[in-house]
């Protein structure tokens, strides 16, 4: 294993723990983004990624499809440059537990197949990897209150040693 794939293991571990403690946050209706000039609508920070909300990063990658609804929050982390180590989090609102066999059929349309980890989706909602050449997907669709409702969380990540 090269130094590069482990940091770029090592920054999809942060984005992901970062994106477990900020999205109860940004679900509830607070912002972790307080800087002047700032409506607490996101942050880009040139060379390293961007978080927001209301909207998919912009480089989120076009082989990837989401559901169709409201993108609560979108994120991105690495470098532009290389996407190698890249990856990128969104949480859309759906409408229900349904939502996982539809993003299934999504995902596996535009040529993923479902990853080695177990694929599970019922009324309590569903969670499942997919993989299509360099992008690997985990897919979780939950209920995140009775206020927000039912949401589907994308973490992508890429590796070019794998494509």
């Amino acid at each position: 294993m090269t130094t590069r794939t482990r940091g770029g293991r090592l920054a999809t571990v942060a984005l992901t723990a970062s994106l477990l403690v900020a999205s109860p946050l940004l679900l509830s209706g607070c912002s972790l983004l307080h800087l002047p000039g700032s409506a607490g609508g996101g942050i880009a920070i040139p060379g390293v990624g961007s978080f927001g909300s209301g909207k998919l990063p912009s480089d989120w990658p076009k082989a990837v499809p989401v559901a169709s609804g409201e993108v609560l929050t979108g994120a991105s982390i690495g470098n532009a440059n290389s996407k190698d180590g890249q990856g990128w989090n969104a949480t859309i609102k759906v409408s229900d537990a349904g939502a996982y066999g539809q993003i299934k059929s999504q995902l596996t349309g535009a040529g993923f197949t479902v990853g080695s980890e177990p694929d599970s989706g019922d009324a309590q909602g569903g969670t499942g990897t997919f993989v299509n050449g360099p992008y690997k997907v985990l897919v979780v669709v939950t209920k995140a209150d009775d206020k927000t409702g039912w949401v589907a969380n994308y973490t992508v990540t890429y590796d070019k040693t794998s494509g």
